[in-house]
């Protein structure tokens, strides 16, 4: 078999489990060796029962077991299977349980030793839900990304299947000179121990291995980017007294931050090369003026500006302030909107009429002209792909392009993901901002927790939001609080109106839930990350974030940016079952620190870039992979050498840049936004 023959070729894959994998944007078998594993659980060794810890996943040696039991008890008012049966190491007794397994019963073995490995629940005794039974220690175990239809054991089937399969065929992609310069491994260890590593160091030289060839290909593409980018002509905005004029029109005086990005933003505009610029800053920052500013400047030639924001709710909230600064001159598009309106709408974008457009995206549908469009912004940008950019963009002749990011990312990492922007950072918040005070909640401190929230609403008047990994209950991550489940608890034990909103609603309804919140027709609102964006709601004083453990950093302080965004005192709860040391110090990391900078550091040392930057995209080419394997230095180091190589002369650097230019020439396209 060749690593780029489809996955149904390989047997054990039929139609069915093709299609789930297929959700997770794998489609062939260099799709699944390049889809890096979440983590892996390290059971080389088997723990004994008296030392296990709450939450942890564990291997166990088996000394002896007891007959399985089969049971019925009545679970959300239906009646469930049950299989439980106890073993025990010697130091003490562990009871296995599976719900909804009836075949189980069939497969535990009756012999006295050997090994079953599984999720530790110490809260109702020793238990182990959903245990694996294996003849000898797993090893180092994979844990990945799953979608619906698909367990962590199917996945590590077809990996097996695809290794077996191509063993000794991977074939090498890297110049052996540039290998060996580096100390990087032969590509077919890489990705067996990407998998299946033989120990910690063989998965750190697989990361390494695949990491560095990862980014050397990124950067090249980045190059190219930005060199097609300052070869085309841009705009020459006229920019004199433009940042006056524009102050002259706000009811507040912008901070000393906001007028360097202006500066910048000013800058670019007047010059004939294309703007192709990156604002990075926290939540309430105020990214947004700067938007409008952007969009002042164009207006002010007689061009037209759009503004596309990633929820209807996000581009309502900036269309009401573009009208009240702008009047007539600005305009909304979204699909929400009744087809007569839509219809108006695109006359007086065709037309020049509206020369301050915002919408979702539908302003990136094929309907959409512009008359004359000169600049391009997209709100929270990791909202939107390449595509969905490059398309808005292409509606006009070169138009400037402004990006807007709220997720701090540190300057080192930056330069190497966003290689063809230039960075603007904004550091400090809007004055009168008070910032959020985080508090860590024990599980025992729970209940007592959401009474305090309930009195804080009737007593102050305010709001609160509760966010859950999850929207429903997963045996996979039996310890995470779902968003059905909080909600469903809350709405019995709290006198206060909750609601919940999730990312398998449809949008509308979604909006719809949204909207009231934000209006004040609810007090809590229960919901999962959907939130992160698209919500300005300066009443919500209270943030309560469950199994806390389960989110970067990064992610947790872009969440905590939902609350104090107004003068009111505000508060965020972190909520954790988990007892290891890395999840101490994350939530000691965000008690004690706002610095969404700092804390980007801090995530990047703890997690990995990956983290930063969410789970791989479904769909996605192999390059977005790096950022889930890299340490910095690799980063660095790749960076360094691409740019060597596209000095070089050399044949087997020509030939690899051509390899890669010509491989990711659909990336290179989607990537090219002027």
């Amino acid at each position: 078999m060749k690593i780029s023959d489809s996955l149904t070729d390989l047997k054990g894959i039929g139609p069915k489990r093709a299609e789930a994998l297929g959700r997770l944007g794998l489609f062939s078998l260099r799709d699944l060796l390049y889809f890096s594993p979440r983590e892996h659980y390290d059971l080389r060794e088997a723990k004994r029962i008296d030392s296990l810890s709450h939450g942890e996943y564990a291997c166990i040696k088996v000394e002896s077991i007891d007959q399985p039991k089969m049971s019925y008890p009545i679970i959300g008012g239906r009646r469930t299977s049950l299989v439980t049966v106890n073993v025990s190491d010697g130091t003490g007794r562990l009871r296995l349980s599976w719900f909804n397994q009836p075949y189980v019963m069939k497969n535990i073995p009756d012999f006295a030793r050997g090994y079953v490995h599984g999720r530790v629940d110490l809260s109702r005794g020793a238990v182990m839900a959903n245990a694996v039974f294996c003849v000898s220690p797993p090893g180092m175990l994979p844990v990945y990304p799953l979608t619906r239809g698909l367990g962590q054991a199917a996945v590590r089937s077809c990996v097996r299947s695809a290794i077996c399969a191509l063993r000794g065929q991977y074939g090498e992609t890297l110049p052996e000179e540039l290998r060996m310069k580096h100390g990087l491994c032969q590509l077919g260890f890489a990705l067996e121990n990407l998998h299946f590593p033989v120990n910690p160091e063989a998965l750190r030289m697989a990361k390494r291995r695949l990491s560095f060839e990862n980014i050397l290909s990124f950067t090249i593409l980045l190059e190219a980017v930005r060199s097609r980018t300052f070869s085309s002509p841009g705009i020459e905005f006229d920019t004199e007294g433009s940042i006056e004029s524009f102050v002259d029109l706000l009811p507040f005086r912008p901070t000393d931050g906001q007028f360097a990005v202006m500066r910048d933003i000013e800058r670019d505009m007047a010059s004939s090369v294309p703007m192709n610029r990156l604002i990075q800053g926290d939540v309430g920052s105020g990214k947004t003026i700067l938007a409008f500013y952007a969009m002042f400047v164009c207006a002010m030639s007689g061009r037209q500006a759009a503004l596309m924001a990633p929820t209807a709710l996000l581009a309502e909230q900036h269309f009401v302030q573009l009208e009240s600064m702008f009047g007539d001159k600005a305009a909304i598009l979204t699909s929400g909107m009744k087809k007569a309106e839509q219809r108006a709408v695109l006359e007086r974008i065709s037309s020049g009429e509206a020369q301050y457009v915002v919408g979702t995206h539908s302003l990136i549908e094929s309907g959409v002209v512009f008359r004359d469009l000169g600049v391009v912004i997209t709100d929270e940008q990791h909202r939107f792909g390449v595509r969905q950019r490059a398309v808005l963009g292409g509606k006009g002749l070169s138009p400037d392009v402004l990006i807007m990011s709220a997720t701090p990312i540190p300057r080192t990492l930056s330069l190497i993901l966003y290689g063809d922007l230039e960075v603007s950072r904004l550091t400090e918040l809007p004055k009168g901002r008070k910032p959020v005070a985080t508090k860590y909640v024990p599980p025992e401190k729970r209940g007592d927790m959401y009474r305090y929230i309930e009195r804080e609403i009737v007593s102050r008047g305010i709001q609160a939001f509760v966010v859950c990994p999850m929207i429903e209950d997963n045996d996979e991550v039996p310890l995470a609080c779902s968003a059905e489940s909080v909600f469903a608890e809350l709405k019995d034990m709290l006198s206060v109106r909750v609601e919940l909103v999730h990312g398998r609603m449809k949008p509308d309804k979604r909006d719809e839930i949204m909207k009231r919140f934000r209006d004040g027709e609810a007090d809590l609102l229960v919901s999962t990350t959907v939130i992160e964006v698209g919500v300005d709601v300066p009443n919500a004083c209270i943030m309560a974030i469950e199994s806390s453990e389960r989110f970067g950093l990064a992610q947790l302080h872009q969440l905590r940016g939902r609350v104090g965004r107004s003068d009111k005192e505000s508060f965020c709860f972190l909520l954790s079952e988990s007892r290891s040391e890395t999840a101490a110090e994350r939530i000691k990391t965000l008690t004690s620190s706002n610095d969404g900078f700092r804390i980007a550091e801090k995530d990047l040392e703890t997690r990995g870039p990956g983290e930063l930057l969410g789970q791989r995209q479904h769909g996605s080419s192999s390059l977005i992979d790096a950022y889930m394997l890299a340490d910095m230095q690799t980063l660095a180091d790749a960076r360094d050498t691409a740019v060597f190589m596209l000095r070089s002369r050399s044949k087997d650097d020509r030939r690899f840049v051509e390899d890669t230019l010509g491989k990711y020439s659909k990336v290179l396209e989607n990537i090219a936004i002027n």
